[in-house]
């Protein structure tokens, strides 16, 4: 065999070498794709497994996979603590359109720093950078202290010890406090989606913005008529990023909102709030916190299952990596 090589010309020989990298190539991606797939199917098969479980095989050492009898009493029981209309339309109506705003402010910020240029443009986006790196725990205070006494540059301020009141209002437990932020592009992981953006608009070819220009458009008509219809797949990267993150949200939902709390922090109160139904106290089955955990992915996963494949494609023109 090793003589029958060693007669092989040398661009056989780099043909051979060639298949035989991408060979150990492929076998080592599907290896890595198999064991990632099995680590979450896993969990979902374990969440539905003991969601659909009758509350009394719970405990059966006989039932490990497949439940003898399937029940939606979780799902009912779920349902009711996660108040989940209510909460569902919460989340939708404050987390989701933030994210969703957030998609365009940061669209709008990050076209102006791939191409214009102005003073302090290096330091501005120095603090872009620093909006990815600081974590949220660092900022929540003063966030929450404006919020609850909610001001323009101290304008308000002013006029309130002109008319001898404070006239600042208190935001907090409103949506303003999500909608707010994304609004002016600074709202959650913004700082990384401004970045994205940048990467991405400063690899369009500028005859497009120019041939705009010559037809008359202004910078701001440039970029709603010209930028953004080309850039469906950086467009679409953020805005499941966005999604995720912002349906994901526990730490800022939890500070500032005293009430009207969506979806991930009904989940963390589940026990108490099934509690108070039941009359069971503090204590909630397996069943239900995987019914629970169920109807909270559910949403995100039908999202994700309809746009995997422009994902994938997506994530692979923005040249995110890592």
């Amino acid at each position: 065999m090793k003589l029958k090589y060693n007669n092989l010309s040398e661009n056989q020989k780099m043909l051979i070498k060639r298949k035989t990298s991408s060979i150990m190539i492929s076998l080592f991606r599907y290896a890595f794709l198999i064991a990632v797939g099995y680590v979450i199917i896993v969990q979902l098969v374990y969440i539905v497994s003991y969601a659909i479980r009758d509350p009394e095989e719970m405990y059966d050492p006989g039932v490990v996979w497949i439940t003898k009898n399937p029940s939606l009493s979780n799902f009912k029981l779920a349902f009711e603590g996660l108040d989940y209309i209510a909460a569902f339309l919460r989340t939708i109506g404050i987390q989701i359109l933030s994210g969703l705003v957030e998609v365009f402010t940061c669209a709008l910020a990050a076209y102006g720093f791939a191409r214009f240029k102005f003073k302090g443009k290096n330091i501005f986006f120095f603090f872009v950078i620093l909006m990815i790196l600081l974590p949220p725990q660092m900022t929540v205070i003063s966030m929450y202290l404006n919020y609850a006494h909610f001001d323009f540059f101290g304008i308000l301020k002013v006029l309130g010890g002109v008319f001898g009141k404070d006239i600042r209002p208190n935001i907090l437990d409103t949506g303003f406090v999500f909608w707010l932020p994304s609004l002016f592009g600074v709202g959650l992981r913004s700082g990384l989606f401004i970045f994205i953006y940048r990467q991405f608009f400063k690899g369009l070819p500028k005859e497009l913005e120019e041939a705009a220009s010559i037809d008359g458009a202004n910078a701001f008509m440039t970029f709603i008529k010209v930028v953004l219809p080309s850039s469906g797949v950086a467009m679409l990267t953020v805005a499941i990023f966005s999604v995720v993150w912002h349906w994901n949200d526990y730490y800022l939902s939890i500070i500032y909102f005293n009430d009207n709390y969506p979806l991930s922090v009904e989940l963390s109160k589940l026990a108490e709030n099934v509690g108070a139904i039941s009359g069971l106290g503090s204590t909630v089955s397996l069943g239900v916190q995987m019914a629970a955990c169920a109807l909270f992915i559910v949403p995100v996963l039908i999202m994700y299952i309809i746009l995997q494949k422009k994902f994938i494609a997506s994530i692979d023109r923005v040249g995110i990596v890592g």
